[in-house]
């Protein structure tokens, strides 16, 4: 084989590694080649067999390839596949084989549901509407119910209903309005698996839905692209049941096919452009005309969208190609690409649907092209239609702006959204203060824990976190924001630990910090450092991160409970998890909503603290103002109490007299 006449097909980021897919045509037919000059060469019908397994979970070896999920080893090189990248390797094989229609295949040994799914993903469907019948029909042979698609409003973020299988009277739009704990979890999730629908706390919006469709259970597969949620697709079951890892990737197989459907296949992109190519960045000319189209729409809808600028100092031409790759890998059809030579490259995100979605992009951005281009400083500056700008020429000034900015600061994102650099300094020079408010043991009222509190000193006084964080939301610096809390936190554990404190330390993380697989790793190095024992932190978390990802952030608390620091849950009772999702999460603390403290919510109250003592945790009553309610609290079994009556926050200067003598000013 020649080989420079392999055709780059796709760039499959695993790992923080790059798993190259390329082709070449032969006289005998095409080649598919796994991992570049040293990986393996497939013949069309083995690719074909790979894919079958992969859909599968079955073993399969061939020469120099071996897959026993989660591994794949490709000659002397290994990888992890987790479900999402295996679902893009699965992607891109099937898009690959596709594209060699007329290669003679052999055909698959048996009749399965993989088989039938395989052929339905290469037949050519003009629409979704049209794949529907025939993808519910093999539903409907493996004994389900039938399947329904829902898929965003191109103008709105309402999810309209595209269709059904078996046909039915259709429902009405889901909309965030309505339902606003459901989209957070579709947002955060790939799979959401309900074995019991009507009892499931992340479908209780659409529980009058549920039960005029007649379903017990329901598996529901997230469509996503980098402007947000796209669709979700129901499995659907008439009676509750326990869905499998079988089931799981039948759900994600048929979304597959459909997945292609909606995104049809991209020319090859390339950065160096023969004139036969079509190049992967667009000329400035051209990149300047779509963000003039795209500004005109989202000001004519009244959407948001961002322009990025990147540059990374230092590149050969071998690493600016692999830059542009990299970029190129997280972009949709309506974004745009502008290579600008020494200028580095602009990045026309079309559409901006989420609160932090330009900033999701970027960290993720950063994150590839950090591990694809190692040790090379990179700056990446963001400006928001309207937030920062309303022209053209102003949304290039601000993300020339705050790139340059990154870069003078050694490199990472930038954004000049008035008070995002403030927030930004704020955190980098230690602008930001702590008050610590005291949570008592209701029964001998002994100092049990004090919570940290994040404030920002202003001119016009001190501003509460609840003030300024959807603005730390929506510029990407929760982590920051819970990094420095937790180190300043850590700080005043290890100060007064000589002085024999027992209170522990309380602090609220994100979501965005608890679903980061490298987050217990920094805590333990941060309690390590200060020579502090785990179980001195409590990290307090919200219902609705919990409901966000259940399987994910179950994982990460389990790694954290491990660790040995306690786990809380804040605010119970406003989404309130059903007793079977607790049971599922090691909860040391759940911390009650303040409305259960009044009187005419004593007996949900009572409720309440039963099913936190039947999962093994303590229950501790927020928001306690007056005496008859810290009375009332204690009567109903409380454990723990928080609140005026027993204290305000402090400032740390006056923590000492707080743990010490359980005082504070």
């Amino acid at each position: 084989m020649n080989e420079l006449g392999w055709k780059l097909f796709a760039p499959l980021s695993i790992e923080g590694s790059t798993l190259l897919i390329e082709h070449q045509e032969l006289p005998s037919g095409v080649a598919i080649r796994l991992g570049g000059a040293g990986g393996v060469v497939l013949k069309p019908q083995e690719a074909q067999e790979l894919l079958l397994n992969l859909l599968t979970g079955e073993s399969w070896v061939s020469s120099r390839l071996v897959w026993a999920a989660p591994r794949l080893h490709i000659g002397q090189r290994g990888y992890n596949l987790n479900e999402r990248a295996k679902l893009a390797l699965i992607e891109t094989l099937q898009s690959l084989l596709v594209e060699s229609q007329g290669v003679a295949v052999n055909p698959m040994p048996k009749e399965t549901w993989q088989r039938s799914l395989l052929e339905l993903s290469q037949r050519h469907f003009d629409s979704v509407e049209e794949a529907l019948p025939q993808l519910g029909e093999l539903i409907l042979s493996l004994g389900f119910k039938g399947i329904c698609l829902w898929l965003r409003d191109s103008n709105e973020r309402t999810l309209k209903w595209v269709g059904q299988y078996p046909e039915a009277t259709p429902p009405e739009d889901l909309t965030p309005e309505r339902c606003p704990v459901y989209f957070q979890v579709l947002e955060h999730n790939l799979l959401i698996a309900a074995e019991d629908a009507r009892q499931d706390a992340r479908l209780t919006e659409l529980r009058e839905l549920l039960l005029s469709r007649g379903l017990g259970a329901v598996m529901q597969v997230v469509l996503h692209g980098e402007g947000g949620l796209r669709g979700v697709l129901w499995l659907e079951n008439r009676e509750p049941r326990q869905w499998s890892p079988a089931d799981e990737t039948l759900a994600l197989a048929v979304v597959q096919v459909i997945e292609r459907i909606l995104r049809p296949l991209k020319d090859e992109l390339r950065i160096v452009q023969p004139a036969e190519r079509r190049s992967l960045a667009v000329k400035r000319s051209e990149f300047e005309l779509n963000l003039a189209q795209a500004l005109s729409l989202a000001q004519r809808h009244g959407r948001s969208l961002a322009l990025l600028r990147i540059r990374i100092e230092g590149m050969n031409r071998a690493q600016t190609e692999q830059a542009a790759r990299e970029i190129a890998y997280t972009l949709r059809q309506s974004d745009s690409l502008a290579y600008l030579g020494e200028q580095g490259f602009a990045l026309l995100l079309s559409e901006v649907r989420w609160t932090a979605g330009a900033s999701r992009v970027a960290h993720r951005l950063l994150s590839r092209l950090r591990a694809a281009l190692s040790g090379l400083k990179v700056g990446i500056g963001i400006a928001l239609f309207p937030q920062d700008a309303t022209t053209a020429e102003g949304l290039w000034n601000q993300a020339e702006q705050a790139c340059t900015k990154a870069l003078e600061a050694g490199g990472g994102i930038r954004l000049l959204t008035p008070g995002a650099s403030e927030l930004q300094e704020a955190l980098a020079q230690n602008g930001l203060t702590l008050h610590f408010q005291p949570l008592f043991n209701l029964g001998d009222l002994e100092l049990v824990a004090v919570e940290a509190l994040v404030r920002w000193p202003k001119p016009k006084g001190l501003h509460p976190a609840e003030e300024f964080l959807p603005l730390a939301e929506q510029v990407g610096l929760m982590s920051a924001q819970d990094r420095w809390t937790l180190e300043r936190v850590l700080e005043q554990a290890a100060l007064w630990k000589p002085s024999g404190v027992n209170a522990r330390f309380s602090v609220n993380i994100s979501s965005e910090t608890l679903l980061d697989p490298n987050f217990p790793i920094l805590l333990q190095e941060m309690l390590s450092a200060r020579r502090l024992p785990p179980d001195v932190l409590v990290l307090e978390l919200r219902e609705e991160a919990i409901l966000a990802d259940l399987e994910a952030t179950s994982r990460s608390l389990e790694i954290l409970k491990h660790l040995g620091v306690a786990l809380a849950l804040d605010n119970f009772g406003t989404n309130p998890l059903p007793l079977t999702h607790l049971r599922r999460i090691p909860l040391d603390w759940i911390k009650l909503s303040p409305t259960l403290s009044s009187a005419e919510n004593a007996p949900v109250a009572k409720a309440a603290i039963e099913m936190v003592h039947a999962v093994g945790a303590k229950a501790v009553a927020k928001g306690l103002e007056e005496q008859s309610q810290l009375s009332r609290m204690k009567e109903l079994g409380a454990d723990y109490g928080q609140g005026h009556i027993l204290g305000w926050p402090v400032p740390a200067e006056d923590l000492g007299a707080l743990l010490v003598w359980g005082i504070g000013t």
